[in-house]
């Protein structure tokens, strides 16, 4: 029996020396990157999309026009222009199973979704550049050509090539944010050989993902999913391996197989320039504060980087929110020295580094700390927030997301981007003047787009509101166990105040203490599209309306909008400027959405299959019904921009100047500024067009509990993982639509 005993001891200590064995050579094959493999862009399998229902969309909105009396042959074309595909690194990131991702999103999936889910007539593909290695991007033009020419002639998806650029910067001054550039031409022989990335905080990020232990222990936890998460891996290695092309040589010199940098929006103009071919720079997430720091001031821009001929369009919506409305206050404020201090609250805004130091000093009254401690503690931590800008919140430690209330955020702006910046929303930048150059009024005029900046090969996802894992950025750690394992690093002690220096908050090697995760989130909505007035539905007339301004946004919807001025007998289109000195006139003309019938239309399920649909539309597309929205009103915001050196822009901004019920599916309206001519100065007009309430994801990110003087007591935050609490997160809001401003010039 001794032996025997002794032989089963031996054997099972055999096995775990042979398990321990396999588990050491398993993570030592994934350390020494052994294992994995490359992504590639996947398979586009749809085919056309018949022309008797392309005839039908035209038709559809032929049938409005003459209701309306639109005395225009132009098309309206929906598209959106800013999508991500698991080329990006943040988008591979977010597509892993511990994220709760849905797995590899390839360009091949982005194509058939716009052409079958979403139903759009084009698009644009716009992989972060940092992580475009020139495998990626000889194989993105490839993909983008293929998904032009399965149209066989009939135009039925029009696809653009582009990417993006993608700077970050915790010095405000240096700080430039994020910039789409989308090209007329798609074919390698007429596109610059490789994108062009940004350097700095984002740039490094793009290019060495995550530690190890983000890699290695996952993999292991849940091996099911390993080869995803290897590859992960292997798709940082790829990106490390391309060297950092020299910044002394002209773009045209440059090695095909480097990464190039442009460190600020005029030196990227400079290197587009370089290649003699039609581009667009389209800046978003301006007003989003997950990586922009509080006093990030678009005032900078205008005056250095601003670029017209290049620069005709912002992204006024997005999954990321709006950054349409201008405020007054800041999440911080700068002395005399241009050092961010901490701010007192301001009508409902409640500064982040308020907020910290508030939490801080619960904590130590319940400690039983003497009051003068507490007090220097509180002052140090609001102090610390407030220097450490965008991660403001890592200034006190140990806290729940639940803990900030609704501190940093726009409380009553329309669906507004996580941690507002009200010095990059649209409503500001139009009413900027830069007086730097004598006799020069330098202003930035840019069309209204939307977008959804979806990260999982998804164009066009506002089409309904439904699954918020899919189709918004909302991720979060599938279980505890790697959660817990990702804040191993964070730091720890309640009543110790954390400080990081400035430059290095976004420098993080933990997920959660980078991002905010489930605040930020709670904010992701489906995103939004843009709307061209095209002379017909070809690649040239479409980038022919986006160069003129003459399109829209909405934020999801397929509301129709026509917004003219009428003067001298001609009609200016939205988007367009133009000199008078009489009180110009304006005409509205718009309809609804239809409203959606739930699955798909028989022809996506017959051109790509019951399975293709599943998998990557999950059984629901833009199906319309005959049926209209109702448009609740029409809303003019009129902007004077500056006409002296540091004139008040609080004066300049009048939101809802002018308010039209409608009530009804289809409706019109006409007015006039009576004032221009007494003014006699420049003013710019647009137009918000708002859709009946319906249910949107996001719409209520924080779930705020309100006392009786209006403030938000407690949170019950929209979460997603494995903590997840409140399904799709939807609530009763309107959709929108904003027309391209007019810009009228008096003489």
């Amino acid at each position: 029996m001794f032996k025997r005993g002794l032989s089963y001891k031996k054997v099972i200590l055999l096995l775990l020396a042979s398990l321990f064995l396999s588990l050491s050579t398993y993570v030592l094959l994934i350390y020494t990157k052994q294992l994995g493999s490359l992504e590639g862009p996947g398979e586009i399998t749809g085919e056309a999309v018949p022309q008797s229902v392309i005839k039908d969309r035209i038709q559809e909105v032929d049938q409005v026009k003459a209701k309306l009396t639109v005395e225009t042959d132009k098309q309206i074309l929906f598209g959106d222009l800013h999508v991500h595909t698991t080329y990006s690194t943040d988008a591979f990131l977010f597509s892993l199973p511990y994220l709760n991702g849905t797995g590899a999103s390839p360009i091949g999936d982005a194509c058939d979704y716009a052409r079958y889910c979403s139903a759009l007539d084009f698009w644009s593909i716009n992989d972060h550049a940092e992580a475009l290695t020139p495998r990626k991007w000889r194989e993105t033009i490839d993909s983008i050509n293929q998904c032009n020419n399965l149209s066989n002639g009939s135009n039925d998806l029009i696809s653009f090539l582009g990417y993006e650029w993608t700077q970050v910067n915790q010095d405000y001054q240096k700080h430039f944010g994020h910039k789409n550039i989308i090209f007329r031409e798609r074919n390698v022989d007429k596109v610059p050989p490789r994108p062009i990335a940004a350097g700095g905080i984002a740039s490094e990020f793009m290019q060495i993902g995550l530690p190890m232990r983000t890699t290695i222990f996952p993999a292991i936890v849940d091996f099911k999913n390993r080869e995803r998460i290897i590859n992960f891996q292997k798709f940082i290695e790829e990106v490390g391996l391309v060297p950092q092309c020299p910044e002394a040589e002209s773009s045209r010199d440059l090695d095909v197989n480097c990464i190039e940098i442009a460190n600020d929006p005029k030196e990227l103009t400079d290197k587009l320039d370089d290649w003699e071919t039609p581009y667009m720079v389209i800046p978003h997430g301006t007003t989003w504060g997950f990586y922009t720091p509080p006093n990030a001031d678009w005032r900078k821009q205008l005056k250095d980087f601003y670029n017209p001929q290049t620069q005709n369009l912002f992204e006024i919506f997005s999954g990321h929110g709006n950054n349409e409305e201008y405020r007054t206050w800041n999440d911080t404020l700068l002395d005399a020295d241009g050092i961010p201090y901490c701010p007192e609250p301001s009508g409902n805004f409640i500064p982040t580094c308020h907020q910290a130091g508030k939490i801080m000093e619960s904590r130590c009254k319940d400690s039983g700390m003497r009051a003068s401690e507490c007090d220097e503690l509180v002052r140090i931590t609001k102090k610390n927030a407030a220097l450490m800008g965008a991660g403001g919140f890592m200034a006190v430690r140990e806290t729940e997301p639940d803990d900030f209330l609704n501190a940093g955020q726009c409380n009553d702006c329309y669906l507004p981007a996580f941690n507002y910046r009200p010095l990059g929303s649209a409503q500001y930048i139009l009413a900027m003047t830069d007086f730097s150059k004598p006799g020069i009024k330098n202003r930035i005029k840019a069309g209204f787009i939307g977008s959804s900046d979806n990260h999982g090969a998804r164009p066009g996802t506002g089409y309904k509101q439904i699954d918020r894992n899919q189709n918004t950025e909302a991720y979060g750690f599938s279980n505890a166990t790697v959660e817990w394992l990702n804040n191993l690093d964070l730091p720890r002690g309640k009543l110790k105040p954390y400080m990081r220096p400035r430059d290095q908050v976004l420098d993080s090697s933990s997920f959660t203490g980078l991002t905010d995760l489930e605040r930020q989130s709670a904010y992701f909505m489906t995103g939004g599209l843009v709307a061209t007035h095209s002379e017909s539905k070809s690649r040239e007339d479409i980038w022919d309306s986006l160069d003129r301004r003459e399109v829209y946004a909405t934020t999801g919807t397929r509301i129709l909008l026509w917004f003219n001025a009428n003067h001298d007998e001609d009609i200016y289109p939205m988007g367009s400027e133009f000199n008078t000195d009489k009180s110009p006139v304006f005409t509205v003309k718009t309809a609804g959405s239809f409203k959606q019938k739930p699955g798909c239309p028989d022809y996506s399920d017959n051109m790509l299959g019951k399975e293709r649909l599943e998998e990557i539309c999950n059984n629901e597309c833009y199906n319309p019904s005959s049926e209209r929205k109702i448009i609740e009103r029409v809303e003019v915001v009129k902007i004077l921009p500056q006409s002296y050196e540091n004139e008040s822009i609080n004066e300049l901004i009048f939101d809802k100047w002018k308010s039209f019920n409608c009530n009804k599916s289809i409706c019109e309206f006409r007015f006039i500024d009576e004032d221009f001519e007494n003014q006699k100065r420049d003013a710019v007009y647009y137009v918000r067009v708002i859709e009946e309430a319906s249910n949107i994801i996001g719409a209520d990110p924080l779930g705020c509990e309100f006392n009786a003087e209006g403030e938000c007591i407690k949170t019950t935050i929209c979460r997603a993982g494995h903590e997840q609490n409140r399904g799709d997160c939807l609530a009763k809001s309107n959709a929108q639509a904003w027309s391209s401003p007019i810009f009228v010039n008096s003489i």
